[in-house]
Order: structure tokens, then sequence, then C-alpha cells
């Protein structure tokens, strides 16, 4: 009984959320984030929780297609490129077994990890995205509000357009400053 009368709040809960005029998905934009890694084989490589999906692209095959084409097809944004109205609020939803940055940038250009800016044409990281070490290694930039972090699965609140980071009037670059082919451009209307 009590977990029947759980589900009932819950659906009621969810049922208001998304009514017409309750202030929530209406005033929001979903920016789909997505990858396909198989688990198995990008473990094997990049350590235990590197990817936690159910992806079928093999790093092998990953990294043959990044090699070849300079991106992966699957590792994307969705949409690429659109418009959105001020006042909307991105969320940033996870659709894949990665980790991935969505990451105001002024040019796109590479991310924090070396060994995939190369062979996807993006030689020279983006300072939003990496420092630069004495040393030669790069950093990622620390998390901030217009550098979030995005783990597998999870959803997280973006920047409101129309605010200091997607201003009315201009065209504003995103990228993922691990896989630096994920991009899209955003323009908020006057």
């Amino acid at each position: 009984m009590k977990r029947m009368v759980g589900m009932l709040v819950l659906t009621v809960a969810l049922v208001s959320l998304f009514a017409p005029g309750s202030g929530t998905p209406a005033e929001t934009k979903a920016v789909k984030i997505r990858d396909e890694c198989d688990p198995t084989t990008f473990n094997a490589v990049l350590g235990p929780g590197a990817c936690v999906g159910d992806g079928k692209t093999t790093f092998a095959e990953f990294i043959q297609e990044l090699t070849a084409d300079q991106s992966v097809e699957a590792w994307r944004f969705s949409p690429p490129n659109f418009d959105v109205v001020a006042g909307k609020m991105l969320l940033l939803e996870s659709r894949g077994g990665e980790t991935h940055t969505f990451t105001k940038v002024e040019q796109f250009g590479g991310g924090f990890v070396p060994g995939l800016n190369a062979p996807s044409g993006n030689p020279h990281p983006r300072p939003e995205c990496a420092i630069l070490l004495p040393d030669g290694r790069l950093r990622p930039q620390p998390v901030s509000e217009s550098n979030i972090f995005v783990e597998a699965g999870e959803t997280e609140a973006g920047p409101t357009a129309g605010g200091a980071i997607l201003p009315a009037g201009e065209e504003s670059r995103f990228q993922c400053c691990i896989h630096p082919w994920m991009r899209t451009i955003i323009k908020v209307p006057r």
C-alpha cells in the first residue's frame, strides 16, 4: 500500500511538473550528449569506470573512425546548432557511457586529452578547456558555469539563454573538452 501511495504521489508530481505553466520543461531546452562506448573495451584500455554505458562501439573502432574522419559520429551534441529564446535554461542530458564537458569557447579547438586532440585535427588546446603545465602536460580547467562536466547518465543544469554565458544577439560556441569534435553553436535571438 505504501508503495502504491508513493507511486501515486510521484505520478502527480510528474504530471504537475510537465503541465503547461508549471515553470519547468516549457522553460528548458534539452541538449543531448551522446556516445556509444563499449564498456568492456573502453575500460580495458582506459581503466575501470571510464565507460559505464551499454554502447556497441569498441575502443579500436572508435580510434579507427577518429583517425580516418577526425571525429566519431556517435560522439556528439544533439542538436548540433540551434536557436533558443531568452529565459530558457539548457538541460544537459548525458545519453552515453562516458563523462563529457559542455564548455563555452571563443573558438573551437583542442581539449585537455592530448591523445584525442591531434587525431581530431585540433592540435592546439583551447584555454577554456586546458591549462598548460610547465612540463608540457595539460590539466583540465576547473568546473564553472561555463565549463560543466556531465557524467554518464546524468542531467546537469546548463546556462540560461539571455544571460552572461549565452547572451542575446550572439552566437555562442560550446564543445566537449575531452572529445573536441563534439560541438554546438547556440544563438539567442534578440
